[in-house]
């Protein structure tokens, strides 16, 4: 269609170059078929440069690898969230105990990750676990024999259906490799396939998991295992340090712990006590399990930053409805439970450990900490008539495990903790020529009795006991009045 004139439009009209070849009639002569020739020849070169090119692009065009490490990346514990003053809006009973948080050290969370078969536990099915920690000292010499990780010589541990793998330094990283139902080769060709990339852990995508799926990073276990450890009486030592409350009487209570966490926390809270079922507490996931590490049922939840968990006396549904009810204690509230940290409360002891009494001390030359066996009386004002005789670990956690015992004399205990064994005795202050006499497989060891002061009711002494002992036997006035 032809534009007209009124329209007001030009027409471009593209003049081209006639090929001869195009409208021959068939009769170019030699002229017009070397003019038709060149032109296929520029034809087929261009074609030819084309392939070329396009030959080499294939040829040189970077081939795609799949990655080598299957990468965890780290789920850091948020800055900002709920602290440790916690407390139920309607508490279940009087309160009882204060378990409050040390002073905090300077102990940073390992790098590392766990891998379990599912629906399994610590104790149960199996798992491997691996984690590293830096460190200044200088990287292990190359190894010659067996048994290696990583080019250096490793030393592997059995403990029943348990081996533990550690090796380095490397790069300036030890190691460490827990597993469960693996054997001794099983558990070094998991070790040679660890490693840190990016500042994250990470396993080798060659090493066949074998119907293990990653349960969660080793510094969230880190946090079960503390807090889990303080529902049961003893006090660890890690990155973040647990807090424990306790309301009811003294036959039936119920606790409130909490601990800064990683946000996968609650899968290790399986894995550590046993499997649960899902529910769902302010809103978000939560579990609630029938335990036999703490006896009984256990509500968790991790909440802006905070693995909490519940147990105590009461059913599942009431540990439920009472998690419901957990929120950030007032200021009034807060200062009543840290005023309460040397008192007794509906019958519940608290004891000011300052005023202990130390007969014995110990540097334990694997962590360098100093073992304090320690003896005190319970409010000698008050007619409790009881003594705590207590090892306390004496760093920067100041953790203490501690027994009590009347104050009835003679005395003849043994206390045990952090892997030690210790010997404690105590007679009346008129008691004459008092020892203890411990039967060794060379002879026999004897201890005269001290006076450590009028704070305590009597003479005393305490031992840290050899591994060979067999029969303690404590003496007064030339006979025996108690024997273990």
């Amino acid at each position: 269609m032809r534009a007209t004139r009124d329209q007001g439009e030009r027409v471009q009209i593209d003049l081209i170059d006639v090929d001869p070849v195009a409208f021959h009639d068939g009769e170019l002569g030699d002229e017009g078929h070397a003019h038709s020739r060149a032109r296929w020849r520029q034809s087929l070169t261009g074609v030819a440069v084309v392939c070329v090119f396009v030959g080499a692009a294939v040829a040189w065009w970077p081939k795609s690898h799949p990655p080598e490490w299957r990468v965890f990346h780290a789920a850091p514990v948020p800055v900002a969230g709920l602290n440790e003053k916690l407390v139920f809006d309607q508490p279940p009973g009087a309160f009882v105990n204060a378990d409050l948080p040390p002073a905090p050290v300077d102990v940073k969370p390992q790098l590392g990750y766990v891998f379990g078969e599912p629906g399994g536990t610590k104790l149960t099915r199996r798992w491997a676990a691996f984690r590293t920690a830096t460190t200044s000292s200088d990287d292990a010499p190359v190894a010659t024999d067996a048994p290696q990780v990583g080019g250096v010589a490793a030393v592997v541990k059995r403990v029943r259906v348990r081996h533990e793998v550690t090796w380095g330094p490397i790069a300036g990283r030890t190691w460490t490799v827990t597993t469960n139902m693996l054997d001794e080769a099983q558990s070094l060709e998991f070790a040679n396939h660890v490693a840190v990339i990016d500042g994250n852990p990470a396993l080798a995508y060659k090493y066949q998991l074998a119907g293990m799926q990653p349960v969660g990073s080793v510094a969230a276990l880190d946090c079960v295992e503390l807090l889990t450890d303080l529902f049961g009486g003893e006090r660890g030592r890690g990155a973040a340090q647990p807090t424990l409350l306790t309301w009811g009487t003294v036959d039936e209570s119920v606790s409130l712990g909490s601990i800064a966490a990683p946000s996968d926390a609650l899968p290790l809270v399986e894995f550590v006590l046993g499997a649960g079922r899902p529910i769902t507490i302010h809103g978000l996931a939560a579990t609630v399990i029938t335990s036999r590490v703490l006896a009984g049922p256990v509500v968790a939840w991790v909440e802006d930053g905070r693995l909490i968990m519940i147990a105590g006396d009461a059913t599942s549904e009431e540990l439920i409805a009472l998690a419901e009810s957990v929120r950030p204690a007032t200021d009034e509230e807060w200062q009543a439970i840290s005023d309460a940290d040397v008192a007794t409360i509906s019958g519940f002891i608290q004891v000011d450990f300052g005023a202990a009494t130390p007969l014995y001390q110990v540097v334990d030359p694997a962590t360098g900490d100093t073992l304090a066996v320690t003896v005190q009386v319970v409010d000698p004002s008050s007619a409790s008539n009881l003594m705590l005789v207590c090892i306390q670990q004496r760093s920067e956690v100041g953790t203490s495990h501690c027994e009590t015992s009347s104050t009835e004399l003679p005395l003849l205990t043994v206390i045990e903790s952090y892997g030690y064994k210790f010997v404690v005795a105590m007679v009346d202050r008129n008691s004459n020529g008092s020892e203890v006499r411990i039967t060794l497989a060379d002879g026999t060891s004897t201890l005269p009795v001290q006076d450590f002061g009028s704070g305590l009711p009597g003479l005393a002494v305490a031992m840290l006991l050899p591994t060979d002992y067999g029969v303690i036997e404590l003496w007064d006035n030339g006979e025996v009045v108690a024997a273990i």
